[in-house]
């Protein structure tokens, strides 16, 4: 007989009772006979976004729509004993019981992907959704917990990658984190104890390589699973609901280090990352201009950046939010561009002063000509909106002189300098600033 759960209510989830009953399942399924345990931990993107923009109700309602679609799926694909749950967020567990095959679980994750982006209808809002997802298969040895942190560290791996929205979590990387439902408890307490570092990666004109301020970036260094890149912090975060509170300390952190730099760093420009959960919240502008005058920091030097890739449904909203940021002298950029799907309607939409090449375009723009010409016309776009441009991911001359002759204004990347910790990029960008520094 099939092992199929309903889904459990959201007063359920994360509690005591949940756990034991997921253990408790996957170690009976794991003990079905003929066959071996595959596990799948699917997670929805930008469930925190819809939530701030739409209101829970909403977000609860395209959680159920999805999980009868997975649930229906899952029983009609297992032809045998099977489990569907959903964890928390929009996390959900599939695990099967059948002979190993690789290959047909890897194709089941790309066709249930496939069911979850199909159109929906949520409170009267019809919404399309994402996920990525993590596989596995069950070792005779392991226990429930230890395969869901496999699970884990492989869709926080599978987050990151644009190109591999199904990755396998057959090994932990020596700096992947091995606990993700236990970090997520973590990563609140280390924003109250304020253990999350704030790096700096400086920016270049292109034209002549002076040092023109820096891109605020984070990291963790957990006590036990090492150094926790941003990618995977925010990651964390968004399964733990934590994404604007996090967003918002690394913000804080960096405009009160960088209100002390003295001197010609004084006149650097700090550029900020600003998140679609950030933008849905109400009063978002008026706190953001309060939190930057607590910090001492001067306005006319800040740069706020809005992924392109992010989910903003109400572009009228988010345009007068920024207006007012605006307003005050903080400038806005949209980043990564060229990766998401709103591209030429956020450049009509929203008052904008930057563009940044996502470093996909930079690194191929050496390669075919076709990629030189898409970068051509990007930037030529951009002038004619009276747009300054930024290229991110720079890594070599050769890159560096291409966009350069393609018009391109600004850069970061390996090429002349990483993300440094605060002290550390306040004496790099003080002796590129000097009469005697080399233009870099």
């Amino acid at each position: 007989m099939a092992l199929q759960l309903a889904l459990i209510r959201s007063q359920l989830i994360g509690g005591a009772d949940m756990q034991r009953d997921l253990h408790g399942q996957l170690a009976a399924l794991a003990r079905t006979a003929d066959g071996r345990l595959h596990a799948m931990l699917i997670g929805l993107r930008r469930m925190s976004a819809i939530n701030a923009t739409y209101g829970a109700a909403v977000g609860d309602a395209a959680l159920e729509t999805i999980g009868q679609r997975l649930t229906r799926q899952n029983a009609r694909l297992s032809g045998g004993a099977a489990l569907t749950m959903r964890l928390s967020g929009g996390d959900y567990l599939l695990a099967h019981v059948m002979p190993e095959e690789r290959v047909g679980w890897q194709v089941m994750a790309e066709r249930l992907l496939r069911v979850i982006s199909e159109p929906l209808d949520a409170g009267g809002h019809r919404l399309r959704l994402t996920a990525r997802a993590a596989l596995a298969l069950g070792r005779a040895d392991e226990s429930p917990l230890s395969l869901l942190d496999r699970l884990s560290a492989g869709l926080a791996a599978a987050r990151e990658s644009a190109a591999e929205p199904v990755r396998w979590a057959d090994r932990q990387s020596d700096n992947a984190p091995q606990s993700g439902y236990r970090l997520e408890q973590d990563i609140v307490r280390a924003i109250e104890q304020d253990e999350i570092t704030v790096l700096f990666q400086p920016q270049f004109a292109v034209e002549d390589g002076a040092i023109t301020g820096a891109e605020a970036l984070a990291r963790w260094q957990h006590p036990l699973h090492g150094e926790i890149g941003a990618g995977t912090l925010f990651a964390i975060a968004d399964k733990a609901d934590f994404t604007r509170a996090l967003s918002r300390h690394i913000r804080k952190r960096a405009m009160e280090q960088a209100a002390g730099w003295t001197g010609p760093l004084a006149n650097l420009r700090i550029s900020l990352n600003v998140t679609a959960e950030d933008l849905g919240e109400k009063g978002f502008a008026q706190r953001e201009l309060k939190m930057i005058a607590a910090s001492g920091f001067d306005t006319q030097r800040l740069t706020l950046e809005m992924t392109e890739s992010a989910l903003i449904p109400d572009l009228k909203r988010a345009a007068a939010r920024f207006a007012t940021l605006r307003e005050a002298g903080v400038r806005i950029a949209v980043d990564d561009f060229g990766t998401g799907y709103s591209s030429l309607l956020y450049l009509k939409r929203l008052p904008l002063d930057y563009l940044k090449l996502d470093h996909a375009m930079t690194r191929d723009i050496g390669g075919a000509e076709a990629d030189r010409i898409i970068v051509r016309s990007i930037v030529a776009m951009a002038k004619a909106l009276d747009l300054k441009v930024i290229a991110e991911g720079v890594e070599s001359e050769a890159q560096l002189d291409a966009l350069r002759e393609e018009g391109c204004d600004y850069f970061q990347g390996f090429l002349r300098g990483k993300a440094m910790e605060a002290e550390i990029f306040a004496e790099f960008a003080t002796a590129a600033l000097s009469p005697e520094g080399e233009r870099i």
